[in-house]
C-alpha cells in the first residue's frame, strides 16, 4: 500500500494543510504524514526538522495534483 503514494510536497504543518486544502479543491484526497508528532503521541523521540510534514497523494493522482503547484 504504501508503494502506492507518492510524496508531494515537504515542509511546515501550516503550509502542507494549505496544499490538502487545495488538493481538496480538486477532488483529491490527501495524506498529512508528520512522523514527529506521532513518535511524540506513542512515546518516542525522533530527531526531525522542526515542524516538517510530508503530504502523500496517490500514485494515480500525482500529475493531476501537481498542477495545484
Amino acid at each position: 500500500m504504501a508503494e502506492d503514494y507518492i510524496v508531494l510536497f515537504r515542509g511546515s504543518n501550516i503550509e502542507a494543510r494549505r496544499v490538502l486544502f487545495d488538493l481538496e479543491e480538486i477532488g483529491i484526497i490527501g495524506i498529512l504524514l508528520d512522523q514527529q508528532s506521532s513518535a511524540a503521541r506513542s512515546g518516542f523521540a525522533i530527531p526531525a526538522l522542526a515542524d516538517e510534514v510530508q503530504v502523500l497523494v496517490h500514485r494515480d493522482e500525482h500529475d493531476k495534483a501537481k498542477t495545484i503547484f
